[in-house]
């Protein structure tokens, strides 16, 4: 792994429970976060994020602890095999603050370039741009 990272934190108003749901329900997902979305939310379960501009990127969940953390890995490339292209790994965290809305923290390592960090930094901000407009800032 290289020390590459993104690393993105928003404080949102809804509940732990709504944005775990938001990360981790395939219908949430292609709401806010691609065209369409598949996931099999268990260690070792197979995903998908397909966006119709870019193609579909597969997916492997890490690990799942609900309704406070979610690691997965996907691939660079799209259309390709998990196993058959480099991958990074998306970890999410999810904490309750005192009024009640959610402080999410997201960190995605292992870029081998920083081209390639430099693409997925500005593509989380838009991205969770859309998370924001669903579940509320």
């Amino acid at each position: 792994m290289t020390g590459r990272t993104v690393e993105k934190t928003l404080h949102l108003d809804a509940p732990v429970e709504r944005v775990w749901t938001a990360i981790t329900d395939a219908g949430e997902l292609s709401q806010w976060f691609g065209d369409q979305a598949e996931i099999d939310l268990r260690p070792g379960g197979h995903a998908a994020m397909t966006w119709e501009n870019h193609g579909r990127y597969a997916m492997r969940i890490d690990e799942v602890e609900p309704p406070h953390r979610l690691v997965w890995s996907w691939v660079h490339e799209p259309d390709v095999d998990f196993e058959a292209a480099p991958f990074t790994t998306v970890e999410w965290v999810l904490t309750e603050r005192s009024d009640g809305g959610t402080t999410l923290r997201l960190k995605e390592s292992g870029f081998l370039t920083d081209k390639h960090q430099g693409e997925n930094d500005r593509g989380w901000d838009e991205e969770l741009d859309h998370l924001v407009a669903l579940v509320g800032s």
